[in-house]
């Protein structure tokens, strides 16, 4: 397979990003051929014709350096390699016979042999889906089960965030061109990683074409740090700092470009663990917004100049403002998500392919939307509209909580109609996040993300399920306390239902990193109830479906925290709470208190359970 690190995805590389940017996969932007040449830094013509003439001569080589067959990449023999030249590697050749011959079972040599790799003995076996046969999208990467600091390796090291596993993906772009700066491997990364889960701005061609014409030193910062959190080599924290004095910058004027730049800049940074810091600079970034009017419908298409790209863009920046608000409203419960009370006529966006192939459709209207079941017009709606939706009940949610009136079972029935509706009333193509030829639809996705959610929020106090237990889980939101009741009710078992419809969303066959970091708070609450309800269980009973789930939440975390380190603090909270939960039941059996089980229950359900600690260990 001829493929570089993912991470830092190539440039100006016309059928590399093609098969980004195809119908294939929704989120990235396809490259304009006009720009391939501007937008890239390239060796001479007569060095291509050079290395194009190598590639077609070279059909195998006898041996791989150490390198390239670390992490199973095509070497083309050289020495030093092609590869390993490009990108600063030190290239060494040694006998060994060790290539990819199954599930791994050694780490990375040389340099990087600590660095854990899928397949090895201490990976969670459920990060990796369990057959060939659920594939996902031919061009996606997948992660590596246990989270090392990528970025106090040395660059030598070149950590492969993502490793490419042949069962669940054949992604294989072309090597990164050697005069491509860190830097703008960084805008890279943050259109190939972060762009489809926030398809706010301009897609990449557009972008590309726009940066030409003027300058955008703020929106280029905030995205150079957000696509450094990709990069191994990148010093994130430096660009942090330089995205800050940026978007502050007063020298620059309070335009739609710098909302763009300060939304971009807080999403990174909550996703960062400053998550207090993120919503200043939102709230910084709606005043602005408001401001200028962007709450308008005539905004958008005053503001255009004639594109309807940057028109359809003004719209979703100013729903992704909304969108994000109550995301951090609802998973950190310090805000009290503000853009839902105000007065907004702004039209719905397109579908993602439409906005990046610049076919722009007749955009429709909230009202339009909500009219649907009553009107009798045949409309259909984005998967962004939906996601939309499923938002904006949540904001009924946290009306009614905000508002100080009693939340009784009558109060909680009226909201979770909404909820419920919101399943009932979704078209035929819409209920799965996977389209039939394998496609993520990360809109969709977050739109049930979100619903499950909200639902867990809104049955969670009345469901009389202990809390307690999760007290010290507080990475996403401060502990809510539950008053523990006898009896299993509607709202314990909705809530449980929805706890369990997270954990199937994360068993979805795509790379948990092509999602929303906002998945890590959605996870960290599925856990708090699973957790809740192990705690419950009366030691060695047949919990196997819970602790499976259990498995499934910590393994998404380890993944996702990878990228964002806010998914790290989680990791640890839950990994602790269960090791306790563990840890007492033991004791219990120890000394005796459930006589009537054999030897034998005792000892197979000790062995699972010790299974799921071994797991949630982390290398020292």
């Amino acid at each position: 397979m001829d493929s570089n690190n993912p991470l830092e995805t190539p440039a100006g590389q016309e059928q590399g990003q093609a098969a980004v940017s195809s119908g294939s996969d929704q989120g990235s932007s396809p490259i304009d051929p006009k720009n391939v040449q501007q937008s890239s830094v390239s060796p001479q013509n007569n060095d291509q014709l050079n290395n194009n003439s190598k590639e077609r001569e070279r059909i195998t080589v006898p041996s791989a350096c150490v390198p390239c067959r670390s992490k199973h990449l095509k070497c083309d023999g050289l020495s030093p390699c092609t590869r390993c030249s490009s990108n600063g590697f030190e290239c060494l050749y040694v006998r060994s016979r060790r290539g990819f011959k199954g599930p791994r079972k050694i780490g990375l040599q040389g340099k990087a042999s600590s660095i854990p790799i899928p397949g090895a003995p201490q990976a969670c076996p459920l990060i990796t889906p369990p057959t060939a046969t659920s594939r996902a999208p031919s061009n996606v990467p997948t992660g590596l089960p246990t989270p090392p600091d990528h970025h106090l390796l040395s660059g030598n090291t070149d950590l492969q965030i993502f490793e490419v596993n042949p069962d669940l993906a054949t992604y294989s772009p072309r090597p990164l061109s050697s005069g491509l700066d860190l830097r703008e491997r960084c805008i890279e990364a943050f259109f190939y990683h972060f762009w489809p889960t926030h398809p706010f701005m301009l897609p990449r061609a557009n972008f590309m074409a726009l940066r030409r014409e003027r300058p955008v030193d703020q929106l280029e910062a905030a995205m150079r740090y957000v696509g450094s959190c990709y990069v191994s080599q990148a010093p994130t924290t430096a660009l942090e700092a330089e995205a800050e004095r940026s978007v502050y910058n007063a020298d620059y004027v309070n335009d739609a470009f710098r909302v763009q730049a300060m939304l971009i800049l807080a999403i990174g940074l909550d996703g960062n663990t400053q998550q207090e810091k993120a919503l200043q600079i939102l709230t910084d970034a709606e005043d602005i917004a408001l401001d200028i009017g962007m709450n308008k419908r005539s905004f958008a298409f005053l503001n255009s100049n004639g594109s309807p790209v940057l028109e359809e863009s003004w719209r979703r920046t100013y729903w992704e403002l909304f969108l994000i608000d109550g995301m951090i409203a609802g998973v950190h419960q310090k805000s009290f998500f503000r853009m839902k009370d105000v007065i907004a006529d702004v039209l719905l966006p397109c579908e993602e392919c439409e906005y990046i192939s610049g076919v722009i459709p007749q955009a429709r209207s909230v009202g339009d939307f909500e009219d649907e079941s009553f009107d009798g017009k045949d409309f259909s709606f984005s998967s962004y509209a939906y996601r939309l939706a499923a938002i904006r009940n949540l904001g009924r949610i946290l009306t009614v909580k905000l508002s100080g009136a009693p939340l009784d079972s009558p109060a909680v029935h009226r909201l979770d109609a909404h909820l419920v509706n919101w399943r009932l009333h979704l078209p035929e193509p819409k209920r799965t996040c996977i389209s039939k030829d394998g496609v993520l639809d990360e809109m969709l996705f977050q739109a049930h993300m979100i619903t499950a959610a909200t639902t867990v929020q809104l049955h969670r106090e009345l469901s009389e399920l202990d809390s307690s237990v999760a007290k010290d889980v507080t990475s996403c939101a401060p502990h809510k306390e539950i008053v523990p009741g006898e009896s299993y009710n509607v709202h314990a078992a909705k809530t449980v239902q929805a706890a369990q419809d997270i954990s199937k969303l994360i068993a979805i066959p795509v790379p948990l990193l092509k999602h929303t970091h906002f998945f890590t708070c959605v996870v960290t609450l599925g856990s708090i109830v699973h957790l809740s309800c192990w705690s419950l269980l009366m030691p060695l009973t047949h919990d196997d479906d819970l602790r499976q789930q259990l498995r499934l939440n910590t393994g998404a975390l380890k993944t996702l925290w990878q990228v964002w380190p806010s998914a790290g603090r989680a990791f640890r909270q839950v990994k602790g709470v269960a090791q306790d939960i563990f840890a007492a039941k033991k004791q219990l059996v120890e000394n005796g208190y459930w006589p009537t089980l054999t030897d034998e229950d005792v000892m197979q359900n000790m062995i699972q359970d010790q299974s799921i600690l071994d797991e949630l260990q982390i290398p020292e």
